[in-house]
């Protein structure tokens, strides 16, 4: 299996009252890598808490299996695992019952 990756969810404050999320990814601490921006929202969320939840759901866009987290890149010819399909939100536990 490869390598998890150092990947973390964090929100800035742009503005007062405008957030966006940002996902950055640790580089190898060996060579002195610090952490780099992945990905980040082109548009601001009135609140922290939506930026928040915006980026977990990015997150999990990456990820093939939430089980086993975010892997490096296969070696060509390995297998991946199979991706799991379905309702998720904030890592698996599902999307909130309405009613």
């Amino acid at each position: 299996m490869s390598a998890l990756r150092s990947i973390a969810v964090t929100v800035i404050e742009v503005e007062e009252g405008a957030y966006r999320w940002r996902l950055v990814e640790l580089g190898d601490e060996e060579l002195g890598q610090g952490w780099s921006v992945l990905r980040q929202q082109p548009r601001a969320m009135k609140t922290y808490k939506a930026a928040m939840a915006a980026g977990l759901v990015e997150l999990q866009k990456m990820i093939g299996d939430l089980d086993l987290g975010p892997r490096e890149e296969e070696e060509p010819g390995r297998a991946k695992p199979a991706k799991k399909s379905g309702p998720v939100f904030g890592f698996g536990f599902g999307l909130p019952k309405l009613g």
